[in-house]
């Protein structure tokens, strides 16, 4: 998958997303050593909301460059990207469409397009709402004799993900699964119940288009609060609250709770 053009603007110090300030808080870190920053794709005419605590050792631009890498119908199901650091090594989770990484795990595209195919599957995209518990889904399943990986064992929906990056390696470049996996049939007809409602969906793996809808931005709100101090910091909170509204007349994806 090819990069995608885009222009990178940094929040001025002392907002961040709700989403971000939430999750970074959850990782133990402190929300005033994170910068936000909005990116506009050449393919969307709405930003994306992102980011990074400055002890990340992944850069901006690699998060920006692979984020970008996805196609855009998939890429709106995102809401926030999230850069953090963990001492205890790289990882990676998908929270109500934001997705927060860790490390230098965000080096590797598999891994955006595992996070992103999470709310494809359980905020609709799929005609089948959400898929991974639909009786077509299930089966197609039950004709197959493996699943892609151990990781897929799990459940149905870890299933439906890893089914999705298959898929995406396969519909942008036609035949390479077949020709590294010998035992492609095993998975044929799970893989393949991704495929053909993504196409009738829109052919969201597949790069063209723009965006039509998108997850509405968490709200902007001070780093920290004015009447306490973060370890010891403090930050100068800038007079123009930022603007995250999504432009009038955008189709809003419904929302709900996952992790």
């Amino acid at each position: 998958m090819r990069p995608t053009n885009r222009t990178t603007t940094k929040w001025n110090p002392g907002w961040i997303p709700q989403d971000c300030k939430s999750k970074t808080q959850g990782a133990g870190l402190n929300p005033l050593d994170v910068e936000t920053f909005e990116v506009r794709y050449d393919d969307c005419s709405v930003l994306w909301i992102m980011c990074r605590h400055n002890s990340s050792p992944d850069p901006l631009g690699n998060m920006v460059d692979l984020f970008g890498r996805l196609p855009v119908k998939t890429r709106q199901y995102v809401r926030h990207m999230i850069a953090l650091p963990d001492p205890n090594g790289g990882h990676a989770y998908n929270s109500n469409g934001n997705i927060a990484m860790f490390n230098r795990i965000n080096g590797d595209l598999t891994v955006f397009i595992h996070e992103a195919a999470r709310p494809l599957d359980l905020l609709g995209a799929y005609p089948d709402k959400p898929l991974s518990s639909s009786a077509n889904w299930i089966n197609d399943y039950n004709q197959d004799t493996h699943v892609p990986d151990p990781y897929a064992q799990a459940n149905q929906v870890e299933n439906v993900v890893q089914n999705t990056v298959v898929d995406s390696y396969n519909l942008n470049m036609p035949g390479l699964f077949e020709s590294v996996e010998p035992g492609w049939q095993k998975i044929f007809h799970q893989f393949a119940t991704v495929q053909t409602p993504q196409r009738n969906a829109g052919n969201f793996l597949v790069p063209g288009g723009t965006c039509s809808l998108r997850l509405a931005n968490s709200a902007s709100v001070p780093q920290t609060s004015a009447t306490k101090r973060w370890f010891g910091k403090s930050a100068a909170v800038a007079a123009t609250k930022p603007n995250i509204a999504l432009p009038v007349g955008l189709k809003v994806i419904p929302s709900k709770e996952f992790s």
